[in-house]
């Protein structure tokens, strides 16, 4: 549990709890490059920073057993519970259910003490040798409740959609030891459950975790392309740099077109970077950075089709099929153009080009920047019109009224100004990173 720590020091602390979250939880992948953060591993880690507080309460029972003190010490208990609550509010997390959280800890730690003082009293087995409890034993924990903090707020959004008995599972299965019970370990199943950020990030909140979480779909190249479980593209390599520029470390956050808004909206992320389309629909709803590059809506079709596919007109005609993915602005395009032409959703926005060349559609629409990509990965493929239909500027994905906001247009306008973006976007059609 944490007790009072100067912001600078817990700021630091935060960040090295992050450290190693990288270092324990995604052992072996970042070497790899950036990949999604596994909802499971976060979760792993707030149950496994758990159960080491709770691994030292043999010793600190000891200590008392041998000095004859009572188990429970609610002077402290109240002091370590308050400071623990208020430091989850100041990450956004929400106090009612981070008071119930740490007090079901405090008294998990109580029962593993008890069970302790019980054997010991009947002689079953000697105390163990322990560590002194204030230069040691306290400072230890105070580092694990600083841990666990930014390990819980990683977590949150991952804590709240599972199901129940799966966090159940997941919680019991490390943290049954002797004192425990299963009526406890099923209360902190809950109040790991009822864990929520009650508002978006704000800068003093980032700063405090040091790590920012970006969504991505992962699906969408060459701005965000999941290609053998390495994260690759222009917005990868921009978020990169966003966080190195902020002094934090980054974690990418898996979304997808059709839940993108709902996933903003419910904070699994704090901005999203995955090639997004400005739209006055989305506009209305959220807040965009400053463009960092225009775009346009363009026809790709098989490369013996394309004259046939040059203008609208052509392309909206019956027997044509067009293909497109749900739930973004290609999808918008196309209902509110196609009308006589059959429409053919593919959930794969990967392998949607494949269907194409395969035959099994004629044609698609899709942002010019991902038909120069394909043409050049698929020589079968070409685009039809020379001049997209549409103009709209690609950009960062924020919450309404973020205080973010600001700040990103600021760190965007030096690269923009240095034609930094232009030259990642010309290394990312090239494959690179």
């Amino acid at each position: 549990m944490m007790i009072a720590t100067p912001t600078s020091a817990l700021r630091k602390c935060c960040r090295y709890g992050w450290l190693l979250i990288g270092g324990v939880v995604l052992a072996g992948r970042l070497a790899a490059g950036p990949q999604f953060v596994s909802e499971t591993d976060l979760i792993d880690r707030v149950v496994a920073l758990i159960d080491r507080r709770l691994a030292l309460m043999p010793e600190v029972a000891a200590i008392k057993f041998q000095e004859q003190q009572p188990i429970a010490d609610p002077a402290r208990e109240n002091v370590v519970l308050d400071q623990s609550v208020a430091d989850a509010q100041a990450m956004n997390l929400d106090g009612v259910a981070a008071r119930a959280f740490f007090s079901v800890q405090i008294r998990l730690a109580r029962a593993v003490q008890a069970h302790c003082f019980e054997r010991w009293r009947t002689g079953a087995e000697p105390p163990p040798a322990a560590r002194d409890l204030v230069t040691v034993l306290r400072p230890a924990l105070d580092a694990l409740g600083r841990e666990l903090l930014p390990a819980v707020y990683l977590a949150s959004s991952a804590l709240a959609a599972r199901p129940i008995p799966t966090l159940h599972s997941q919680v019991a299965s490390r943290l049954r030891r002797p004192g425990t019970t299963e009526d406890l370990l099923a209360e902190l199943t809950r109040a790991l459950s009822a864990l929520r950020l009650t508002a978006a990030p704000t800068w003093a909140t980032l700063q405090r975790v040091g790590v920012l979480r970006v969504g991505t779909t992962g699906d969408y190249a060459p701005f965000s392309d999941d290609r053998g479980g390495e994260l690759r593209g222009l917005d990868i390599a921009l978020a990169q740099d966003l966080s190195k520029a902020w002094g934090v470390s980054v974690v990418f956050v898996r979304t997808s077109w059709p839940t993108l808004m709902d996933d903003l909206g419910q904070r699994r992320f704090d901005l999203a970077a995955s090639g997004i389309s400005i739209t006055a629909d989305r506009q209305r709803l959220v807040d965009f950075s400053a463009a960092y590059l225009f775009d346009g809506k363009t026809p790709i079709a098989r490369r013996a089709d394309a004259a046939r596919f040059s203008s609208l007109e052509a392309i909206d005609q019956p027997g044509v099929r067009v293909i497109v993915n749900p739930g973004g602005t290609n999808e918008r395009f196309t209902r509110e153009k196609i009308t006589r032409a059959t429409i053919v959703l593919h959930p794969d926005n990967r392998s949607i080009f494949q269907e194409i060349i395969a035959g099994r559609a004629d044609v698609m629409m899709t942002d010019g920047i991902e038909v120069r990509l394909q043409t050049g990965r698929y020589p079968e493929l070409a685009g039809t019109m020379a001049e997209p239909f549409t103009r709209a500027g690609k950009a960062i994905l924020l919450s309404p009224g973020s205080e973010l906001t600001a700040r990103v247009d600021a760190w965007l306008m030096q690269p923009v100004n240095r034609d930094q973006i232009a030259e990642r976007l010309e290394r990312a059609l090239d494959g690179g990173k």
